[in-house]
């Protein structure tokens, strides 16, 4: 829904919401009651009052004359991770693997045609120039969202990509409806996904898809992202192997941690 729409159930949470995600989008640059309102098309003092309730239970903080987001939004999003119980082994996992243990490895939920991060690993060799932590990116341009989309069913990959215009990261990037589909059945066969300079130029993605073991946990994707020079064919069937057994393992938590995964 859209801030500004009379029609909305419950229009000072959707407002509020909105707030926050304009903040968020501000990458930590103060915004004032009057720079917020102007992007949300809402009214100067509508504004001010939610600014004044969000800054009041500590969702917002007064950074001079504008807002930013505040601590209490570290406390919830702890609080959240600390009940998705799979991302504390995936961290575990991560640091016994062989060769993961040394490089940058994340954990993306997929959110309608995006993927959102939701982990990432820092080895001995991290990378900077990668998503973040509740980052998000264009599912199509990376290697977690292809292997997502690619764990879906066909034909409700086809209906979610129905009228859609891809974007783009980088030269690579596939923005073709029918390039897409082609590649998530290559997917499909051959297990895993990979994102060849296709967000980030020099940069190559491995990811593979890992079932829920609870009734109430989403399917996600984990990677590894390394540099393409780096990348030789026993490295990439290295960090496959290892991105198998992590995956093995956070499917099955009954899997002693660092057993090779089966098959």
């Amino acid at each position: 829904m859209s801030a500004s729409d009379p029609g909305s159930l419950v229009p000072a949470v959707t407002r509020a919401v909105a707030i926050l995600d304009t903040l968020a989008a501000a990458d930590g640059r103060p915004l004032s009651v009057s720079d917020l309102a102007r992007a949300l098309g809402l009214p100067k003092s509508s504004t001010g009052n939610l600014c004044a309730t969000l800054e009041a239970v500590g969702m917002v903080t007064r950074n001079g004359s504008g807002f930013a987001l505040g601590r209490k939004l570290v406390e919830l999003g702890g609080r959240y991770l600390s009940t998705v119980d799979q991302l504390r082994d995936f961290y575990e996992l991560c640091r016994r693997s062989a060769h993961i243990s040394r490089e940058t490895a994340r954990v993306a939920v997929l959110d309608g045609l995006d993927v959102l991060y939701l982990a990432r690993y820092d080895g001995t060799q991290p990378l900077r120039l990668t998503a973040n932590i509740g980052d998000r990116f264009p599912a199509n341009c990376t290697a977690t969202g292809k292997a997502l989309l690619a764990a879906l069913d066909p034909a409700v990959v086809e209906d979610r990509l129905r009228g859609h215009t891809l974007p783009a990261l980088s030269e690579r990037s596939i923005t073709s409806v029918p390039a897409l589909l082609a590649d998530l059945e290559a997917i499909r066969e051959r297990g895993y996904s990979v994102d060849d300079e296709e967000a980030t130029a020099g940069i190559v993605c491995l990811a593979v898809p890992v079932r829920g073991f609870r009734t109430d946990s989403s399917p996600f994707a984990i990677s590894v992202t390394v540099l393409k020079a780096r990348l030789d064919g026993a490295f990439r069937e290295a960090l496959l192997k290892d991105l198998r057994e992590i995956a093995a393992g956070l499917e099955n938590p009954m899997l002693p941690q660092g057993m090779p995964a089966p098959g």
